[in-house]
């Protein structure tokens, strides 16, 4: 190769890390600048299981009574069906404001959090989903509070379905080693 094509190389490579490389390379890899894999999916699973956690408090469920499900959609157990004239407003009202604050709450950490490459379709049904539960649940506490039993029923109902239908199962993909409903 001749000097000339040797200085062309030579300066092109230069001019190709100068270009492209970060003024303090240190950062760009250093492990505390990006968090590993592992930390990342950790860190969400933790948001998961403390949302779940919360959502169970919220929902008064223990010991198979779920507080929420009985006021609410009118269930005496959990294989019952759901009946209107069973729902007790009052009460599906104290709930659903509880719930409501951790849907919401849930949605905000979701928005400051990245989702591991393995939980991107559930992160997507997360946060493609709660805003409708939020929707419902806030329609489902202003029935409640009027003492409206069918559209407390009914906006129950519809939240319940987007939760079952979606959520609980991206959930379970997220945390496996809790039952989810």
């Amino acid at each position: 190769m001749g000097t000339k094509n040797y200085v062309a190389l030579l300066l092109m490579a230069l001019f190709g890390v100068a270009c492209g490389s970060s003024s303090t390379p240190a950062a760009a890899t250093s492990p505390a600048a990006a968090p590993t894999s592992d930390a990342v999916t950790q860190t969400y699973v933790a948001l998961i299981k403390s949302y779940w956690v919360g959502h169970m408090a919220a929902d008064g469920a223990s010991g198979g009574v779920n507080l929420a499900a009985r006021a609410c959609l009118g269930t005496i157990n959990d294989t019952a069906p759901a009946d209107a004239n069973l729902v007790e407003p009052g009460t599906c009202h104290e709930r659903g404001i509880l719930i409501l604050a951790s849907q919401e709450k849930f949605l905000a950490d979701l928005k400051g959090t990245i989702a591991p490459e393995r939980f991107g379709e559930d992160d997507k049904i997360f946060r493609r989903d709660l805003p409708s539960t939020i929707v419902l649940l806030k329609a489902m506490n202003s029935a409640a509070g009027q003492g409206n039993k069918q559209g407390t029923f009914d906006a129950a109902n519809s939240y319940a379905h987007i939760m079952l239908t979606w959520v609980v199962g991206a959930l379970d993909d997220v945390d496996p080693s809790t039952r989810h409903y």
